[in-house]
């Protein structure tokens, strides 16, 4: 914070005003300092800082390295700037003597790329070194405003969204890259600790977790066709994802979970609910072990091959608590309300259960009329 130096003059022939952007705070190293919402202004030879009584400069001479901090949930934006040494015949400033050697500028209200951008174009063009050059022939009139003051903003904010765009996109088909490799050794491991005989708490644990990191090769439209194969490839797909997720669930899942756990599985080549459920009319008890079914209620959900062990279950769990309603099993399963409500009346279709309706809602009881 040393290096900066109560502004003299204005500018001079040769220097031109590149950026301007207001609500600006300033840092000396990490210690907030009382310069703060101010407009920062970034010419060819300086930094102009001022909040309208106080005027202090730096000159870019002192700025040997520019870095930036991305804006946070509850940090501004900032611009670091890496200064060089002070030296003997520097103007005084607001503070005489500092032990950092940066400063942070804190942005607000955004425009910290157009900033950071701009300091780093005129740290490259070094223009203080070069004396009066040919801007002096521009009407003195647009060095600080003015159509050609408007045509550079523009100009400027499209360079910065193309850099933006490009960053972005390279980032994206990193982690496309390095996403697939991660899942692929993840399949390895798992698949290492599968032929291990014995396996302690640990272990299983850890092989629990690589399995869920999700799907390598996902099956798409460019692999597989479309229409018809694409959806039968992707029940193939998900049936073999279900497998583990549908026993843990005692053998059903809503389609919309199902949805959910298959995209997750996919990590970024997601898939529209209408492929997830035309994918699930193709699943058979014969070729996948399990199949879509829709309940009286109109929700679809995806059932094992399992139904006599689920119903199976369900009895025990009637005669373990003396009965049931629908929020007591969805609490004891662990499964959704609907589902349970769905599961006790398909239990009660086929003769297993029976229900007593009562003031305090609808229990289920095993039902000891069909028994022989």
């Amino acid at each position: 914070m040393d290096r900066w130096a109560w502004q003299g003059k204005e500018n001079g022939a040769a220097e031109e005003n590149r950026n301007s952007v207001s609500h600006v705070r300033l840092y000396n190293g990490e210690e907030k300092t009382s310069f703060d919402q101010g407009t920062l202004t970034v010419s060819t030879h300086r930094l102009i800082w001022t909040d309208g009584n106080r005027n202090i400069e730096l000159p870019l001479k002192y700025i040997s390295k520019v870095d930036s901090h991305a804006a946070k949930f509850t940090k501004s934006a900032k611009v670091i700037l890496t200064l060089n040494p002070l030296s003997h015949s520097h103007p005084p400033g607001p503070i005489s003597s500092s032990k950092y050697d940066y400063i942070k500028l804190s942005f607000v209200k955004g425009g910290h790329q157009e900033i950071e951008n701009s300091i780093k174009t005129c740290l490259n063009e070094k223009r203080w070194e070069k004396g009066v050059i040919a801007v002096q022939n521009k009407p003195s009139s647009l060095l600080g405003g003015g159509l050609v003051r408007i045509e550079q903003q523009i100009e400027s904010s499209r360079l910065n969204a193309d850099q933006s765009l490009n960053t972005a996109f390279k980032d994206i088909d990193n982690l496309m890259v390095k996403g697939k490799e991660m899942v692929a050794l993840a399949e390895r491991i798992a698949q290492k600790l599968s032929d291990v005989k014995t396996e302690g708490d640990e272990t299983v644990e850890l092989k629990s977790h690589l399995l869920s990191i999700g799907i390598s090769n996902p099956v798409t439209r460019e692999t597989h066709g479309t229409g018809t194969t694409y959806h039968k490839s992707l029940g193939t797909e998900l049936a073999q994802m279900l497998r583990k997720p549908l026993q843990e669930a005692g053998g059903v899942l809503s389609v919309s979970e199902v949805y959910c756990r298959y995209n997750r599985a996919r990590g970024i080549e997601l898939v529209s609910p209408e492929d997830v459920v035309n994918a699930c009319k193709t699943l058979t008890p014969e070729h996948h072990g399990m199949e879509l079914k829709k309940f009286s209620s109109g929700v679809l959900v995806v059932e094992g091959d399992n139904f006599k062990s689920i119903m199976d279950n369900l009895l025990q769990t009637i005669k373990a608590n003396d009965c049931c309603s629908a929020l007591s099993l969805s609490n004891i399963t662990s499964i959704p309300l609907l589902l349970a409500k769905e599961r006790l009346q398909a239990a009660e279709q086929h003769g297993i259960l029976c229900r007593d309706e009562t003031d305090d809602g609808i229990f289920f009881y095993e039902n000891l009329f069909c028994l022989t």
